[in-house]
């Protein structure tokens, strides 16, 4: 099901709700499966004047990988696609948990959306994380 969430346009996977309302204040747009084991956030950076940023892919690989050498974990080899959206994204599996990671941008906009997870064998967050990425790839600003 296509869906707006929070000014994202994407393709929505059955099952995953918006659990924002029930977090702290403050908290970024989150998506979570009920019965699930992890939760799909948004932190989304709008243009809203002055120069035009010309955000390129380069750029939001050049962003995934401060992000990564910040958070101490292995993340492996980034996954790159161009196109009308940029997308650059990666995946660790260590401390005991999952961790997916995508900056998107469309030129003007950048999105990072990540998926977290505790664990890393469980059958259900295999399931998540793919019904993540699935979702991440359809992403419209």
């Amino acid at each position: 099901m296509r869906v707006q969430f929070y000014g994202l346009l994407f393709d929505l996977a059955a099952g995953w709700v918006d659990a924002t309302g029930d977090l702290p204040a403050g908290s970024p747009p989150t998506l979570v499966r009920p019965t699930g084991v992890g939760a799909l956030q948004f932190s989304v950076a709008r243009y809203s004047g002055g120069k035009h940023p010309h955000v390129s892919l380069a750029d939001l690989q050049d962003m995934m990988g401060k992000h990564c050498e910040g958070l101490a974990r292995d993340f492996g080899s980034h996954t790159v696609s161009d196109g009308d959206i940029d997308k650059v994204g990666c995946v660790s599996f260590e401390h005991g948990e999952t961790m997916a990671m995508w900056y998107l941008s469309n030129g003007r906009d950048v999105v990072l959306v990540t998926y977290c997870a505790m664990g890393t064998g469980d059958p259900e967050i295999s399931k998540e994380l793919a019904e993540s990425k699935l979702m991440v790839e359809t992403i419209d600003f």
